[in-house]
């Protein structure tokens, strides 16, 4: 028979063994703090994830949108340069306004939506199963009705400059550093225009843009269009005529003169765009180059008047890369 001593000390360790084990067992079967956190952490991400798919976005009619946050089928009606420029293909966009900006390499692959007037083809554009939508906000409401049933429909300012345009299409697209980086360079470009002009232009020399349309009406142009570069990126200043004629129009594209008002809207320089494709626009312009108010301006007697074709009156990120390359050229002749 055991001693006392001894049982009690063997007892003791039977319940010193037994409490380790139930430890062990219990530890074993519930998750430590650093485990429970990181599943937390993984349903938290995995929660965020799902809810950054989607974002609102507020267009230029006002509206909420609900947008996906990473497109990969975007339908770009109007848009397709500024969608190209932040390296993003559309799915589809109206060619007969994209053919005159895109080559026919960057047109491949993309599907022409064009349906009456401004308005797209609803149906084509149903069939393609687009993910977001972008048109500009002249469109009709019942086409624009039409279309937000299909996918996501963003209404973009078609009247906003092209810098505010790509930042929109920039931030819609989920491409805002593609948007900053093409305007940083754009302006860097811009700087080495104008160093490259200095010898060729005078300090403080003036310049004016004119456009006729099938109205047969003279125009002279605001703050977009062709006089972005000259005003803006080429340094050029405004007739004191011109510039009272935008004061309060900031927006406004262009406003009609007459043809007998032209010399006191002509800068030093002045460029006078012809609608190829349009014979009122082009009988309208041949009038007025025949006419004696053309000829007496100081600029046409000075070799400083520049008729130039339909393609520098575009708007868009494509074009004026390409006239900052095209209107020097014709200047330092």
């Amino acid at each position: 028979m055991l001693p006392v001593k001894k049982v009690i000390c063997l007892i003791g360790a039977f319940i010193l063994m037994a409490s380790l084990l139930l430890a062990c067992a219990s530890t074993a079967g519930t998750p430590d703090a650093a485990q429970q956190g990181q599943e937390s952490a993984n349903k938290e991400t995995g929660q965020g994830k799902k809810e950054a798919a989607t974002r609102l976005f507020k267009d230029a009619k006002g509206r909420e949108v609900t947008i996906p946050a990473a497109p990969q089928r975007a339908v770009v009606h109007y848009y397709a340069a500024e969608a190209i420029s932040l390296g993003v293909k559309p799915v589809a966009t109206n060619w007969i306004n994209a053919n005159l900006i895109l080559t026919k390499d960057q047109l491949q692959g993309i599907e022409d939506i064009g349906g009456e007037g401004v308005n797209p083809n609803v149906e084509k554009v149903l069939s393609l199963s687009p993910d977001l939508i972008i048109v500009p906000d002249f469109l009709e409401q019942t086409s624009l009705d039409a279309l937000s049933k299909v996918a996501p429909t963003v209404a973009v300012s078609y009247t906003d400059d092209v810098f505010t345009r790509m930042k929109t299409m920039g931030d819609v697209l989920g491409k805002s550093k593609e948007a900053e980086a093409w305007t940083a360079r754009y302006k860097a470009k811009a700087q080495q225009k104008r160093e490259q002009l200095k010898p060729y232009i005078k300090e403080g020399e003036t310049a004016s843009a004119f456009v006729f349309f099938q109205d047969k009406l003279l125009y002279v142009y605001g703050n977009q269009r062709l006089s972005s570069t000259l005003y803006d990126a080429l340094g050029f200043s405004r007739p004191e005529k011109v510039a009272a004629l935008f004061k309060d129009k900031p927006t406004l594209l262009w406003q009609s003169i007459s043809n007998e008002a032209l010399p006191d809207y002509a800068g030093d320089r002045i460029f006078l765009v012809t609608l190829d494709n349009n014979e009122n626009a082009k009988k309208g312009a041949e009038e007025l180059m025949n006419s004696p108010v053309w000829r007496n301006l100081p600029a046409v007697k000075n070799g400083k008047a520049y008729v130039v074709g339909s393609k520098w009156s575009f708007y868009d990120p494509i074009t004026l890369d390409w006239l900052l390359d095209e209107m020097p050229k014709l200047m330092m002749k």
